[in-house]
C-alpha cells in the first residue's frame, strides 16, 4: 500500500510539474504576443519595442503596408505601418509609427490586453482608470470636445507610458506611450 501510494504521489508530482511547465510556456507565448490575446508592455509587444530601429522591427515579420502618418507632425513624416505580418497575432489590429527611424508609438483597436487586465475591446475609460491606479500609477480621464470622446493618460514617475481613447464610454484604442491623434 506504501508502495502503491508512493508511486501515485510521484506521478501526481510528475503531472503536476509537467502541467506547470505547459502553463508557464502558455504565459510566456502570451507575454511574447504570440498567443491568443497578446500583453501590451509599458515597452511594446512581442518582439517590438519602443525605441528600436525601423528595418529591425520590420525584420520581425509583424508588419505590413508601409504609409506615411500625419501631414502635421512633419518634416519628415512619421511612417506607419498595419500589425499585419505573417508573423503578427491573429485577431491583433493595430498600427506602429516611426518617427526619424524609431519606433515611438504603438497604437490598437483589437486582440491586446494590458498587464493589469484591461481587453480591447471591451474594456471602458473607468476600468482602465482604476486598475491603473490599483496597478500603483497615476491615471487620469477627460473629455475632449474636438475629438469627441474621452483620452485616458497614465503616468508613471511623472511621465506617460500608456494612452486610452474611449468613444461614450468604451475604448476604441489603447496605446503605447500615447494615442496618436492627427489634428
Amino acid at each position: 500500500m506504501t508502495r502503491r501510494i508512493g508511486h501515485s504521489l510521484r506521478r501526481a508530482a510528475r503531472l503536476g510539474a509537467l502541467g506547470a511547465l505547459l502553463l508557464l510556456a502558455a504565459g510566456s507565448a502570451w507575454a511574447d504576443g504570440r498567443g491568443p490575446s497578446p500583453v501590451l508592455r509599458l515597452d511594446g509587444i512581442g518582439p517590438l519595442r519602443l525605441g528600436m530601429g525601423r528595418a529591425e522591427a520590420v525584420a520581425t515579420g509583424w508588419l505590413s503596408d508601409p504609409g506615411t502618418g500625419c501631414e502635421l507632425d512633419g518634416p519628415p513624416l512619421p511612417v506607419v505601418y498595419k500589425l499585419k505580418g505573417p508573423k503578427a497575432p491573429a485577431g491583433i489590429v493595430g498600427t506602429v509609427e516611426f518617427d526619424r527611424g524609431l519606433l515611438r508609438v504603438l497604437a490598437f483597436s483589437a486582440g491586446v490586453k494590458t498587464a493589469f487586465g484591461i481587453a480591447i475591446p471591451g474594456a471602458t475609460a473607468s476600468d482602465l482608470v482604476k486598475r491603473a491606479r490599483a496597478a500603483g500609477f497615476s491615471a487620469t480621464s477627460a473629455y475632449d470636445e474636438t475629438f469627441a470622446g474621452r483620452f485616458v493618460t497614465v503616468n508613471r514617475a511623472g511621465k506617460q507610458v500608456l494612452g486610452a481613447f474611449a468613444e461614450q464610454s468604451a475604448i476604441t484604442t489603447i496605446a503605447v506611450p500615447y494615442v496618436p491623434v492627427c489634428d
